[in-house]
């Protein structure tokens, strides 16, 4: 069993980085200023793709402020993001419970029947695991005023109108998977797209918003979900890694000419200028005229 690195002081992490990887560190008290607030290891990540091809070695001119500020980037760009987001998810939040409802009733997302009977590749049901996870989230948050309510007043009975907002994006996104074909297409169809578009921005959103909201790097990192794009925007997600851009030309299908996206764009647009001379945009799957595709 290979033994573990052993554990270095702040002192001992700038030596280490100036030493074993030719980081440039020009005045050691800041670097030790940043190893303190930033962990050594969160920060490596960011310097992924700035090294030497044939050793551990950082290029020249790369120093420890320039990773610093490509962290700060990326935590700039997670929270615009994750706003953008969650707006999104709340809109499909009352649109999903608002469709299922009205066809089939407040406790609709409990009866089998409203769903196709899709499951795990263990042969679990999805919509019994969607239903399991609802009831520990209520269990987890019965101290909530409406949770408690909805205990006392209707005998732990929710609608699904009140439900959704205990469900996690990723149980919203399990629910739609399993919704039947018509009632998918009068969701979809409320952005102008198949339900396979919307299923594939769904999962993809999913990925990247829990990426932001437990504090992992988005910057220069392959992503797992591709969403699906439209024909002129193919070219961008043929990366042989999936990175943030295509989800962002899907978030601008699904607002639409909203003034929310308009704003994310202008931020977008604001802060790639002030970061530019660290961050490196085809790390983010970024073309080169990537500001004309935001905006057109």
């Amino acid at each position: 069993m290979i033994e573990l690195k052993k554990a270095l002081t702040y002192e001992e992490q700038v030596n280490h980085l100036i030493n074993a990887h030719s980081l440039e560190i020009k005045d050691k008290k800041i670097a030790i200023d940043i190893l303190k607030r930033v962990n050594y290891y969160r920060l490596s990540g960011y310097g992924i793709g700035l090294k030497t091809k044939n050793n551990d070695q950082f290029s020249d001119g790369i120093t420890l402020e320039h990773i610093y500020k490509l962290y700060q980037f990326d935590s700039l760009f997670k929270i615009k993001l994750l706003h953008v987001i969650e707006q999104i998810e709340i809109q499909l939040r009352t649109q999903i419970s608002y469709h299922l409802a009205l066809k089939f009733g407040p406790e609709c997302y409990l009866n089998p029947e409203n769903f196709v009977p899709k499951t795990f590749k263990s042969g679990d049901s999805i919509l019994d695991s969607i239903i399991s996870n609802f009831q520990k989230e209520c269990d987890r948050q019965k101290n909530k005023p409406f949770v408690r309510h909805h205990i006392n007043k209707y005998n732990s009975r929710f609608p699904v109108w009140v439900a959704v907002e205990l469900f996690s994006f990723g149980n919203l996104t399990s629910l739609y998977d399993i919704m039947k074909p018509e009632d998918q297409m009068a969701i979809s169809s409320l952005y102008s797209v198949d339900p396979k578009h919307l299923k594939s921005w769904m999962l993809a959103l999913v990925e990247i918003r829990n990426i932001c909201a437990h504090y992992g790097r988005l910057y220069n990192m392959p992503l797992k979900q591709r969403p699906h794009l439209f024909q002129e925007h193919k070219k961008y997600g043929n990366w042989s890694q999936i990175k943030i851009f295509p989800a962002l030309l899907s978030i601008k299908r699904i607002l639409e000419s909203d003034s929310l996206w308009t704003e994310f764009e202008s931020n977008l647009v604001s802060l790639i200028e002030e970061y530019q001379d660290v961050i490196i945009l085809p790390f983010m799957g970024f073309p080169l005229e990537w500001q004309k595709v935001l905006t057109g």
